[in-house]
């Protein structure tokens, strides 16, 4: 017995006609077409049933009840069987009513399962968004629906996020279902046919997972070998990592303007190993000249882009692009900020106590810009900081905090760093000056 369900052959084909309603000839087209059931026979050739697939045969007539197809809805159980779930578990078919209705139906546009999936995970409702991907993955390729309801849901989300429309908690919750299901996809893809392997990474201090699992799963979907190594990944041995998986190509993303930056001793690496290298994100999306600072190829504006750019640098092993190298005023203003970190931020720190700060978003923000800063300089152009500026002015204007509050403490930031750096310190400055000036 698998849970709870008896697995001995007991029922004749009577018996299961008479208990799910189907008829003989369409019990013996399912079992011919799809395999569903699988019935044992006597030693008389008779079929012969347990009552799991007395349970299978309910399940799929209720998925015909919902508007699948009987193809779609073999497929959805062969799709839930692959990702290592028990379909009559996971989608029970006399589950009671939920609090929203599914709304997957045959003929509906993909548009409205990504609206059903979001609304789902605002509500906290994991059985709905989980029912919701199913149909959705019966109905359309695994990619539209990756795309189309994961990464665009995710993106609608996170820009709800930014707006004061939707909880930290919230999103978080949409994120940790889409990356399982993209885990269980990525478990079930058949294996590589074709030569060439991809290894996928995140940098340092870059915990942004979703993106590059969409990647791995794409490309293997095309029947490459693509190895994941997680968030995170450091510096030190990965030359280890190199040796022992021999890669065709290796792909890190970067969600933000500190850890782009990070990407650069991985790319000086590869390049001296003439291993290619590619790279993509959000931020070079933002910042469309950004790429030009690191020794590598951009995937794309887009994940949907990012298959067939791996396959053009696979096939032509692409020569590694030359940068330019960052300004000299550049190296010495990275050399004395990280030198004098501590005395500017305790400086800065009693220069702007008192004000509408708290101690806490003090921390942040002194973390943050820091960071920000010194990723600038090492991507040689300190307009890089703009974007992330503007995005905060946004930001506190959408959580009501005083705009006046980012003003003054980049004033503060920058009279600080031409304080203590001086001359060496000047690019720094001057550049806070001038964006404090475009956010008055």
């Amino acid at each position: 017995m698998a849970n709870g369900i008896k697995n001995e052959p007991t029922y004749n084909l009577k018996a299961v006609v008479k208990e799910t309603g189907i008829k003989p000839d369409t019990l013996r087209a399912w079992e011919r077409r799809y395999g569903l059931p699988q019935p044992e026979r006597t030693e008389g050739g008779h079929r012969i049933f347990t009552q799991r697939d007395i349970e299978t045969l309910k399940w799929l007539s209720a998925r015909q009840d919902e508007g699948l197809s009987i193809s779609r809805a073999v497929d959805l159980w062969n799709s839930l069987q692959s990702e290592g779930q028990d379909p009559l578990l996971s989608m029970p078919y006399d589950s009671g009513p939920t609090s929203d209705p599914l709304v997957i139906l045959a003929g509906k546009e993909i548009d409205d399962a990504r609206e059903a999936w979001m609304k789902a995970c605002m509500n906290f409702n994991e059985d709905l968004a989980e029912q919701i991907l199913n149909q959705a993955f019966a109905h359309y390729s695994p990619e539209t629906v990756v795309h189309e309801v994961l990464v665009r849901g995710l993106s609608g989300i996170g820009e709800g996020w930014y707006r004061g429309e939707i909880t930290v908690q919230q999103e978080h919750f949409a994120s940790s279902l889409a990356i399982r299901r993209l885990d269980a996809l990525i478990a079930a893809a058949p294996k590589p046919t074709l030569k060439g392997s991809v290894l996928i990474a995140c940098p340092p201090e870059d915990e942004h997972t979703f993106s590059p699992l969409v990647l791995t799963y794409l490309i293997r979907r095309r029947g490459r070998r693509a190895l994941f190594l997680g968030a995170n990944v450091p510096f030190s041995r990965f030359s280890d990592a190199l040796e022992q998986t021999k890669p065709g190509l290796v792909i890190m993303t970067a969600q933000d303007l500190h850890t782009a930056a990070q990407l650069i001793p991985f790319a000086d690496l590869l390049a001296d190993r003439n291993i290619p290298f590619a790279f993509g994100g959000l931020v070079f999306n933002l910042r469309p000249s950004l790429h030009k600072s690191i020794r590598g190829h951009l995937l794309g504006q887009s994940l949907t882009e990012a298959p067939d750019a791996v396959e053009r640098l696979l096939a032509s092993g692409a020569q590694t692009p030359d940068v330019e190298p960052i300004p000299e005023e550049y190296k010495r203003a990275i050399t004395a900020l990280k030198t004098n970190e501590n005395e500017i931020i305790a400086d800065l720190s009693r220069r702007f106590g008192g004000s509408n700060m708290d101690n806490y978003h003090m921390a942040l923000a002194n973390l943050h810009l820091t960071r920000d800063v010194l990723a600038s300089l090492k991507l040689g152009e300190l307009d890089y900081l703009s974007h992330d500026i503007m995005w905060a002015q946004g930001l506190i204007e959408n959580y009501k905090i005083p705009p006046e509050a980012l003003i003054d403490y980049l004033t503060a930031y920058g009279e600080t760093i031409k304080e203590n750096l001086g001359e060496t310190g000047k690019p720094i400055s001057e550049a806070l000056r001038s964006l404090t000036d475009e956010l008055k």
